[in-house]
């Protein structure tokens, strides 16, 4: 008989869902309790003494209950404009709702809430001064109030707020007087709530963004791990980022430090996008009286409207790094924005701003197609030159006998790749481009009902291992339309690009060219449908362009002029010469050594 040496796991495991069961039971009971009103405390007071008495027979005697006057109550009062409605809570000056009017959650159709960036309890902001309470502890009054401004007080510290008259910002401003000399800590933290419909992608583009003070760059927390924590240096000002709304906090003297930390959501609980955790250490030293001014944003990350204030919240948006994050902020947004000034639709904007990019780009398209006839005219020659050279140790024949027709006919084998190199990076700035632009948000297009986000054309709940993992459990008919688009054009290129490797080196690249667009489809199907909209547009495009050059261009005139390039003589270019001249030096040298 095994002999027993404590409690085992089930065991362990029933004592706590017992403990749970008798904690919540409790725990019921006190929130279903029927609620004591204080003004009629007395009344039943008198009312049990009276009945005991007249029970007992006891002579009568006078009770008497008074009611706790000095009960903190906790008040709210809201605070608005046309854009943005604030509620603050008179305990701590906490900010328990911060609603935009023009904008709402993905799953109200109907548009009748305004969406809230902070609901009820979901925000803690508190302010620890040296040798003094918390925010957090402070029992305001309201001293005054206006539709657009309030003021608490406790008789020690005040708390001023005040709302623009129009947009998303307001002053925080709490003055009073310090018990000690030192520099206030501000302790932040929020579960940021979903608002769009493609959570993962959500929770990629939500992060801390803060201002470095040395040299104003902006930088990210990453957004992709499910926990990242930083320490950062001085900082100007600290972002809560989701991915189209922000929460600002920006000191007058900024902070000397900030620990910032966030944690992604998981999939039991698909409403929280990320909990952000920050505790900062104010630039400014307090002592006897103080006045600590904040100004803060609760609003949409619209670039225009971030950039009027002139502190770099824009860079909050994150359009990539370098070249790409130029391109983004410098050519992107301002055509965008240009189109959009016009009253176009969506779908018109996009399909125009690919026009520009290809139209801009056409010169070297066409320089490119000639390249490729040229290369297509010259492939019987190089059919000869692999039949010359069919074994591997002759490989570098090959290619020697190969670049010689490249340089007779004035052909070159990447000349193809120059258009493809200059749109490489405006292709990764319209990635970054999208997913960022909040002006999507919402905006329908053919059967996509909401460009920021993925169009769905079948969807199920089903969860099939790998496949809801990285494709999700969706199709998307623009990725699906860029996919084949992208085949389609692969396949075209590989007509007109002539096999100069051999037979089993080109059989693998081709594999590989048409695996491309499948990986990219897995990857792009949670994406916003406005890019992947964008991509298919561009493949379109660049397939309608080529078959017009091809149709212009003629191949057999392309082979006449390369033929009576060929009759002419040859002039090397200056750095040919050099190489000639130092190639003469070197076998000069070696004859001189030999014959002494």
């Amino acid at each position: 008989m095994e002999e027993n040496k404590g409690i085992d796991k089930n065991q362990i495991a029933g004592f706590l869902l017992m403990g749970a069961i008798i904690l919540g039971f409790g725990w019921w009971n006190s929130i279903n309790a029927p609620e004591v009103q204080p003004e009629n405390a007395t009344e039943v007071v008198e009312e049990v003494a009276s009945d005991a008495l007249s029970e007992d027979a006891k002579p009568a005697m006078e009770v008497e209950a008074v009611a706790d006057s000095n009960a903190f109550t906790a008040q709210e009062v809201t605070i608005s404009n046309a854009e943005l409605s604030l509620t603050f809570s008179s305990a701590g000056a906490s900010l328990t709702s911060a609603a935009l009017a023009d904008y709402h959650t993905y799953d109200d159709t109907a548009k009748t809430e305004a969406l809230d960036l902070v609901k009820g309890n979901s925000q803690v902001f508190d302010l620890q001064l040296p040798g003094g309470d918390a925010l957090s502890a402070k029992e305001f009054e309201i001293a005054s109030s206006t539709p657009r401004s309030v003021v608490f007080s406790d008789g020690t510290t005040k708390v001023s707020i005040e709302l623009a008259e129009v947009g998303y910002d307001y002053s925080f401003v709490v003055s009073g007087t310090a018990n000690a000399t030192g520099k206030p800590e501000l302790y932040w933290e929020r579960s940021a709530q979903r608002t769009e419909k493609g959570i993962s992608t959500e929770r990629q583009y939500s992060s801390f963004v803060y201002q470095l003070t040395e040299d104003g760059d902006v930088e990210h927390l990453a957004g992709r791990g499910s926990d990242d924590s930083e320490a950062t240096d001085p900082i100007n000002w600290l972002a809560q980022k989701q991915r189209f709304f922000s929460l600002i906090v920006h000191p007058e003297q900024g902070f000397t430090t900030a620990n910032i930390a966030t944690v992604n959501g998981d999939d039991e609980n698909e409403n929280l996008i990320k909990e952000y955790t920050a505790t900062a250490t104010l630039n400014q030293t307090v002592s006897g009286a103080y006045t600590l001014p904040f100004t803060m944003y609760a609003g949409p990350n619209q670039y225009q409207l971030l950039k009027t204030y002139g502190q770099g919240y824009e860079k909050a948006i994150n359009f990539g790094w370098g070249i790409f994050g130029a391109i983004g902020r410098g050519v992107v947004v301002p055509i965008f924005n240009w189109l959009e000034g016009y009253g176009f639709g969506y779908g018109l904007i996009i399909l125009i701003m690919v026009l520009i990019i290809k139209l801009t780009l056409s010169p070297l398209t066409f320089a490119s197609y000639r390249s490729m006839a040229k290369m297509r005219v010259l492939k019987p020659e190089i059919d000869k030159i692999n039949e010359k050279y069919p074994a591997d140790k002759d490989k570098v024949q090959k290619q020697q006998a190969i670049m010689n027709l490249y340089r007779e006919a004035g052909a070159s084998p990447l000349g193809g790749c120059v258009p493809v190199i200059v749109q490489m990076p405006i292709l990764f700035a319209m990635f970054r481009f999208f997913p960022a632009s909040i002006e999507l948000r919402g905006e329908s297009f053919l059967w996509a009902t909401d460009l920021s986000t993925y169009d769905s054309i079948i969807s199920w709940s089903t969860e099939i291992p790998l496949i809801s993992t990285f494709f999700g459990n969706h199709l998307s008919l623009f990725t699906l339309l860029m996919t084949v688009s992208t085949i389609l054009y692969t396949w075209m290129n590989q007509q007109m690009t002539p096999q100069t490797g051999s037979s089993e080196q080109m059989k693998q690249m081709r594999v590989i060219m048409y695996l491309m667009p499948l990986m990219f489809m897995f990857v792009l199907n949670s994406f916003p449908s406005g890019l992947t909209y964008y991509y298919f547009l561009s493949n379109i495009i660049t397939f309608s362009m080529q078959w017009g050059i091809r149709k212009t261009v003629n191949d057999d005139a392309i082979l006449a002029k390369i033929e009576e390039k060929r009759t002419q003589p040859k002039k090397e270019s200056k750095f040919q010469q050099r190489l000639a001249e130092m190639q003469r030096q070197q076998n000069k040298n070696r004859s001189q050594r030999r014959n002494g």
